[in-house]
């Protein structure tokens, strides 16, 4: 099947340009960069959530405070 043949991937009014979804790997390694690049691409770009906040200085003990931040931080650089 090429890609003339395959149907069109839409979600909500969104429309994918090549129905590509890239899976979330997370712990540091599906973030902002990859996502957008996927995207950018025409695929469907996805961040890991899961242990994002690694990097955050209260990650041990603040685990679900550190994780929104940080989740928060890569939405906004992928956009």
């Amino acid at each position: 099947m090429n890609l003339r043949e395959m149907p069109m991937l839409k979600i909500g009014a969104l429309e994918a340009k090549i129905p590509i979804i890239q899976g979330g790997m997370s712990v540091g390694i599906s973030l902002s960069g990859l996502s957008s690049a996927i995207a950018n691409e025409g695929g469907i770009g996805v961040i890991g959530a899961a242990g994002i906040g690694m990097l955050e200085p209260d990650f041990n003990t603040n685990f679900r405070g550190a994780n929104k931040r940080a989740l928060i931080k890569e939405i906004r650089k992928a956009r």
